[in-house]
Parts: structure tokens; sequence; C-alpha cells
């Protein structure tokens, strides 16, 4: 699995220095209060305990659908596979649905956004989701500092509120920003630190940060690669977590 998931991470290393062959490209759909019809499609490596070699891998398929210039709503699909060396499931994991508001013209200093995600407990195997259905409803805002520079900032909370009562309940707040840098001919970088408070099991919080890197590599298309890892704390998410992500744009 190691060879294919480098082979995976030179060819998107690759592709981007392409991309920027195509000059004068504005980034689109990068923005949280931005609100376009696309289709995602996540290739995800995650290792919950790299020492164990405890790893997952999943391909995540995204897609929203813009309603009208406030409201959007999509789905989250994913196809996982995890385990370590001496035991694996694979199979469908749990499938995400989410709708969005959000007050947002491109000339804005300013925008905000309310969001809500609701997890459903779809897999086929209990090590591949949480056996719960989950709520995450999210308030966010974006400042526009110039057409190169913003900032996000974010607050959520995460419930669980019905499945098995054999499974863990989840209730958790995370804190969130992103510093996002737009650069010419359609490429970006974020760096974006989160921090997670565990009311379920007091005490518990984690600070995680990633990045992201990306490009346009057409008007109608973007690709990235999104890194993250463990930072602090004594509530462990994973240790790291490397994802690939291209995205179709204005269906």
């Amino acid at each position: 699995m190691r060879k294919h998931f480098f082979t995976l991470c030179a060819l998107f290393c690759v592709l981007p220095s392409c991309a920027q062959l195509q000059e004068n490209l504005q980034v689109v759909d990068l923005l949280p209060t931005e609100n376009i019809t696309s289709l995602e499609i996540k290739p995800r490596f995650k290792a919950k305990h790299d020492s164990a070699n405890d790893i997952s891998s999943t391909i995540e398929i995204k897609p929203s659908f813009k309603l009208n210039r406030h409201w959007k709503f999509g789905a989250e699909i994913p196809i996982a596979r995890v385990g370590n060396d001496t035991a694996a499931a694979k199979g469908l994991g749990d499938i995400m649905v989410s709708g969005s508001y959000v007050d947002y013209t491109p000339s804005k200093v300013f925008s905000y956004g309310l969001a809500m995600e609701l997890t459903t407990p779809t897999a086929t195997d209990r090590s591949l989701g949480d056996g719960k259905w989950v709520a995450e409803p999210e308030i966010f805002t974006v400042w526009k500092l110039n057409s190169s520079f913003f900032i996000e900032a974010e607050y959520r909370h995460i419930f669980s509120f019905a499945g098995s009562s054999r499974r863990d309940d989840i209730n958790e707040s995370r804190y969130r920003m992103i510093f996002g840098l737009i650069g010419p001919d359609g490429w970006w970088f974020e760096f974006d630190p989160r921090y997670t408070v565990d009311y379920q099991n007091p005490g518990e919080a984690e600070l995680i940060g990633e990045f992201e890197l990306g490009t346009m590599v057409n008007v109608g298309s973007s690709m990235y690669v999104r890194g993250g890892w463990h930072l602090a704390g004594n509530k462990y998410s994973y240790d790291w977590e490397l994802m690939l992500g291209f995205k179709i744009l204005y269906l």
C-alpha cells in the first residue's frame, strides 16, 4: 500500500506544476462562503497510530448542489479500508449530508455562513464508522483583507443523538481558524489550526494543524493536496493525515 501511496503523491506533485502553465486563472470555490455546484473526489490516508501501522485509506465522493445564491446542499460518501498488520475491514463508511446558508458577494470584505452536517450510521463494518447519528451545527465568518489574503473563523459543535447504545457518545466543540493566501495564476495555500474540546471525556482536548496547497487546473476544475498532524493535547484523533483532492466546478 505504501508504494501506491507514494506513487499517488508523486502524481499530485507533478500535475499542479503543469496547471501553472495556464495563466490568469481565478481561484473559485475556496472561500467557504462561496456557493458553487461541484463534484469533489478525495483520496485520504490517515494514521490513527502510526507506530502500530494502524492506517486507513478512504475515497470520499462529495457532490454539492447550489440551490440559489444563499443555499447549498451536499453529501459525502466514503468508501474505506481500515486496519493494521493483523486485521482489516473495507466497505462503505458513514454517509454525511449537509446544508448551508451563506451571505456572500465577491465585493464584500466580511461574509458569514451557517451550516449543518448530519452523519448517518451507514458503515458496513463497526470499524468503518461511529455507529451514531451525529449532528454538527456550525457558524463561520470570512474576512477578506485583500484579493490575496483572507482569514476564516469557525465554531462547530459535534454531538451524537441516536444510534447504537454500545458505541461511545460524542459531544465536542471545535474552534478553527484558516489563514489563506491566494496567488497569481490560480494557486492557493492555507494554514488551518483547529482546537477540539471533548465534553464526553472531561479534560481531553486536541490541537491539530493542517495545510492545503492547491491550484486551478482550468476554469472548471481544481486540485489540491492537504495534510494534517496532531500537534498537542491528550485527545488523539490521528497522528497524521494526507488527502488529495480533485474538484469539478459549475456542474
